[in-house]
């Protein structure tokens, strides 16, 4: 074969403010383009096609549907469409962004013998009934912690790997501070958290622990970056009402959602996650990249990101109580914590930089487009 390989990406939201297509861009950003040229298969215009725009990603309109057992022949017409497509599109890999059930573009690169890659960010179940599972030749999990709580995961022997996600940790670390935007005297320190407000998140656990703290001191404000999601809008009324009561005196505030991640981190000096669940952690490899000390649940993959207390705190049980000690301890340092954050800085850049991703799922496309190449499939 001359030319670059042309890998199509897929993912069904055209959200940006996600981990999960974040992530997705971290790694078309990882690529090494004399090789590949990305390609993503967009559903209509948003957030998401817009950044991977930016990043000289192809983008082709199309969306991709699930295949029903009761109506085969209407499958197996979407199989064929999607067939044509990815013949026109000239298509030599396909990394779908998520284990989806039976998914018409996947069947169609299945059939077309045309390497298909899973990355699995949330938790799942590989059903017996999944032929998505049959198409893949390789399933990427974000984390060990993802892989061994999926369920039935002996179905897909072989054909697992750990693909942690990565950063640009250079980016992260040149961010620049906006505290006088976010309405930050001089004096008072800034503990923030990026997470959509959803009950998964915690970001009751956060208010929580504020209430402890600003009753032994009156220099903190706790800053909230994230969007409410849908069907979540109750929760979400629900901490913002809490935000409001008279003991927090207007220290807890809700920021939405930011297109300035690196500059909000930058803002900060202690960042905290007291997420339910997780199955990697992505924004908290960002605040590690950006220098902060952090302060996260014991849960999901986050322990293998803070691997020692020299580089964050973990904490358990996933109470307010456990997480106002462990920042009243970082508060009582000399550097409010900044050196930790150095160190995390510094085990970030060499686990999870954006370079030594690309360069490892580069190798991984390449061994499956080899094998392509071997036994002659055009």
């Amino acid at each position: 074969m001359t030319g670059k390989f042309r890998i199509l990406y897929y993912y069904p939201s055209l959200n940006f403010d996600t981990g999960s297509p974040r992530a997705m861009a971290s790694f078309i950003e990882s690529l090494d383009r004399q090789v590949f040229q990305p390609v993503y298969c967009a559903a209509g215009d948003g957030p998401l096609p817009q950044a991977l725009r930016a990043l000289g990603v192809e983008i082709v309109p199309g969306e991709a549907g699930s295949v029903g057992y009761r109506h085969p022949f209407d499958g197996l017409a979407s199989i064929m469409r999607q067939i044509t497509r990815l013949k026109r599109w000239k298509i030599d890999l396909l990394h779908v962004n998520g284990f989806f059930w039976n998914t018409d573009l996947v069947l169609a690169a299945g059939l077309l013998r045309i390497p298909v890659v899973l990355h699995v960010h949330n938790p799942e179940t590989v059903g017996f009934q999944n032929l998505d599972r049959f198409a893949a030749r390789k399933v990427l999990f974000c984390s060990r912690s993802e892989m061994a709580n999926c369920g039935n995961v002996e179905r897909l022997a072989g054909r697992t790997e750990i693909l942690y996600n990565a950063i640009d940790t250079a980016r992260l670390g040149a961010g620049k501070s906006i505290r006088d935007q976010l309405g930050l005297a001089t004096k008072e320190i800034a503990i923030g958290m990026v997470g959509q407000i959803i009950h998964r998140k915690g970001v009751d656990i956060l208010i929580g622990a504020a209430r402890q703290l600003l009753r032994q001191r009156d220099d903190l404000v706790f800053l909230i970056a994230g969007p409410t999601m849908p069907g979540h809008e109750e929760y979400s009324r629900h901490v913002h009402k809490a935000a409001e009561e008279s003991d927090l005196r207007s220290r807890v505030r809700f920021l939405g959602s930011r297109s300035d991640i690196p500059d909000f981190l930058a803002s900060l000096d202690i960042f905290v996650l007291p997420t339910r669940a997780e199955p990697f952690g992505l924004v908290v490899i960002e605040a590690m990249g950006a220098g902060l000390p952090v302060v996260v649940s014991k849960v999901g993959g986050i322990p293998e990101i803070v691997s020692s207390p020299e580089i964050g705190r973990l904490v358990d049980p996933l109470v307010p109580e456990a997480f106002a000690a462990e920042i009243a301890e970082l508060l009582a340092l000399p550097d409010l914590g900044r050196s930790i954050g150095e160190r995390s800085r510094q085990s970030v850049i060499s686990r999870f930089d954006i370079k030594t991703a690309g360069r490892k799922l580069g190798g991984i496309y390449l061994d499956l487009l080899r094998v392509k190449e071997r036994h002659g499939i055009a």
